[in-house]
């Protein structure tokens, strides 16, 4: 549950009362993320394989494409996606936003971008324990949009591959923050 607390300066700040999930429901719910992890990269196999031989085809460089996020508790971990830009333009430390006209993007990365393709290897961060399927997506450390509760609140609950405002496609900014977290 969620209380709020008066600051010094009448500023309004949330505080985590109890953690966000029980003992019994973290348990229940890693144990989901798992099987059902494992039984979504069985069936998408496929597509993982056309897709990476598509990248191979399309542009040098390598496939995948790794980069540092912070997770549950602030531990760092390797999030990993399809390579959609360009390898000698590629952005690990995602300084830059990709945008809808980008000259990063590669002829295959358009497509993978349009399609959330590129986010199929996640499953492989879901399988282990990095990510959870549904999560706040866990955002590049040098984003700041975010004021420190928040971003202490986030960090209480494992980054998810899908969350609630992607499934709605909508932005979190403006966005009441306890629905951005589901």
């Amino acid at each position: 549950s969620m209380s709020h607390v008066e600051g010094g300066d009448g500023v309004i700040m949330p505080t985590l009362m109890t953690p966000p999930l029980a003992q019994w429901d973290r348990l229940l719910k890693g144990s989901f993320d798992i099987l059902v992890g494992a039984l979504i990269l069985a069936l998408i196999s496929p597509i993982l394989i056309a897709t990476a031989i598509a990248i191979k085809l399309d542009t040098p460089g390598p496939i995948l494409f790794r980069q540092l996020r912070s997770g549950q508790f602030g531990r760092k971990f390797a999030i990993y996606k399809f390579r959609s830009l360009k390898a000698e333009k590629a952005d690990a430390e995602a300084d830059k936003l990709v945008s809808a006209q980008d000259d990063r993007v590669t002829r295959v990365g358009k497509y993978l971008r349009k399609l959330q393709l590129d986010e199929f290897p996640q499953f492989w961060n879901v399988l282990v324990g990095d990510m959870s399927i549904v999560g706040p997506r866990p955002s590049p450390d040098n984003e700041n949009q975010f004021c420190p509760a928040w971003r202490e609140i986030r960090l209480s609950v494992r980054p998810g591959i899908t969350g609630n405002w992607q499934v709605k496609r909508t932005r979190a900014e403006g966005k009441d923050f306890q629905e951005w977290i589901q």
